[in-house]
């Protein structure tokens, strides 16, 4: 029995959809078959030759049975670009024709003159030679002679310019050879009309979807804070970029947090074995010399096959590995897609493009922040709750507060806390001064010892015409010798941490209100050992 070959018909395809991850994304097309009685095949040609074959998937209208999917790397020159080549392979040829017949010209106006030389000669021996003829003949000669001169110096001129020509030519012929074609990928569809179906003509859809590692989107927020009254806005953006190789028309466009290029694999425990750790000490000349090996084992310097490997070989034999290691870490995040409801377009090799996903309204308790011992800018912070179950990805945030530009953060909810900290920027309406106290600077000898004492006057005034809530911060030392002593005398019911020594006030002041707190403290040192304080 004979056997029958399909025909593939190529087929015109548009991208509908387009699922972004984190890495990747996952593209599907759709085209619209003429279906006949009979079992017929389609390719989705020039697709991204980089695309995940194992992601391809193939699906269709009821009433059409899918038979098979081939997928393969097409090296071929595209078409357009095979016609060029085969233009200047053609001018190349008429190019060179034309070269080789200026070229005959010349020689056949050298053979000519060749030929009129040696006639010329014979003719001036010939006694018998008339004057009139031998005039004539002259004439003729030199008439003859200025012609092929003539067309030599025109044949001439046509080679160097055909010279040129061709160079050129075979310069573009080059430049194909170097450059070769980036290869595409084509998938196809073998279907067919079921036997039952009514329609012996129709129009089917078939959509054809596949992943390519060429794409990405990035998270990024901006945070815009009205005033401290306010709930805080965080809106959750995207940047997109591809560099699949085609464009991205008018797509359904959706992001996930997902990223199918980490490992499916789930982790698997193995038996953790202990056993001593054997050293084993080795002269440098050690493996080039031979050995007894009872003597050696007997020294515990090697075990039996150790020794006999030595004697042997003058090498010890290969360590076996051991179990693969019992610590392993996988991270993963729920995983939430976002569907854009506008359609985008984006073509491969853009820098990028950025798509608003969601609008979060967060709730916010605000506070001032100041160290006035580091920074002399009092800090309003946002400390911001209910962010951890927004599903958000890590990603840069750009802070706003009352319209203007305040800095950037960063948000990562591996690391989320039951609030976040934002800074709002400095605030010059509350004010923190902090200023030693000038009958504490003198240093004082008792016995072998040096006694050094210090005190700090902190002042806080709220320039606000509403109250705030403030946290101020300083420390006192924290000895890390035994010879030296720390004496806290006074912190104004600061909390402090005893292994840091970091004190902290917070409190609310009213309007126009200011408040000031105190740390004095004692230092003690043997006399003659230098100990810095500020």
């Amino acid at each position: 029995m004979k056997k029958t070959t399909l025909t593939s018909i190529s087929i015109e395809s548009q991208i509908s959809e387009v699922m972004v991850y984190l890495s990747g994304a996952q593209v599907t097309r759709t085209a619209r078959l003429p279906l006949t009685a009979g079992v017929q095949s389609f390719v989705f040609a020039g697709l991204p030759a980089e695309l995940e074959s194992e992601s391809i998937q193939v699906s269709t209208e009821d009433g059409v049975a899918i038979r098979s999917v081939e997928y393969a790397i097409n090296h071929l020159q595209p078409e357009d670009q095979t016609e060029e080549i085969t233009a200047l392979r053609k001018k190349l040829k008429d190019l060179e024709s034309h070269l080789l017949r200026e070229k005959n010209k010349i020689e056949l106006g050298a053979l000519e003159e060749t030929l009129f030389a040696k006639n010329m000669e014979i003719a001036g021996q010939e006694s018998g030679l008339k004057a009139e003829d031998l005039k004539s003949t002259v004439l003729f000669y030199n008439e003859r002679m200025s012609v092929i001169r003539d067309v030599r110096m025109t044949c001439q001129e046509q080679i160097e310019d055909l010279n040129t020509q061709i160079d050129a030519v075979r310069s573009q012929l080059g430049s194909f050879d170097q450059k070769k074609p980036e290869p595409v990928s084509d998938v196809t569809v073998t279907v067919s009309l079921d036997e039952e179906s009514d329609d012996t003509v129709s129009e089917k859809t078939l959509a054809l979807s596949y992943f390519v590692n060429k794409a990405s989107w990035k998270p990024f927020y901006d945070i815009r804070v009205k005033d401290v009254s306010s709930d805080i806005s965080l809106y959750y953006k995207g940047r997109i970029s591809q560099n699949s190789g085609e464009t991205w028309e008018n797509v359904k466009l959706s992001l996930s947090t997902g990223n199918p290029s980490l490992n499916g694999t789930c982790p698997e425990l193995h038996p953790w074995h202990l056993d001593f750790q054997k050293e084993l000490l080795v002269k440098p000349s050690l493996s080039r010399r031979r050995y007894s090996s009872a003597a050696h084992v007997e020294e515990g310097l090697f075990t039996e096959d150790e020794a006999i490997a030595l004697m042997y070989t003058g090498e010890l034999p290969a360590i076996p590995e051991g179990p693969e290691s019992a610590v392993k870490t996988t991270d993963s995040i729920t995983s939430v897609e976002y569907t854009i409801t506008a359609p985008y377009t984006l073509a491969s090799g853009d820098e990028g493009q950025d798509v608003k996903i969601v609008e979060h309204s967060l709730p916010a308790k605000y506070r001032y922040y100041s160290i006035r011992k580091l920074e002399r800018e009092v800090f309003l912070l946002a400390a911001v709750s209910g962010w951890e179950h927004l599903n958000l990805v890590a990603g840069e945030a750009t802070v706003f507060f009352e319209n203007r530009y305040v800095g950037k953060t960063h948000i990562d909810p591996l690391r989320a806390d039951e609030t976040m900290d934002l800074s709002l920027g400095p605030d010059k309406s509350v004010i923190v001064t902090r200023i030693r106290g000038k009958d504490f600077t003198a240093k004082t000898l008792t016995g072998g010892n040096m006694k050094q004492t210090r005190q700090w006057e902190l002042t806080v005034r709220n320039l606000k015409p509403f109250p705030i809530e403030i946290e101020l911060k300083d420390q006192v030392p924290i000895s890390a010798n035994k010879q030296i002593t720390v004496n806290v005398i006074e912190i104004s019911e600061a909390d402090m941490v005893q292994d840091t020594g970091i004190l902290t006030w917070k409190f609310t002041l009213e309007p126009a209100e200011s408040k000031s707190m105190t740390v004095k403290y004692t230092v003690t040192s043997p006399q003659g050992i230098p100990v810095v304080l500020e």
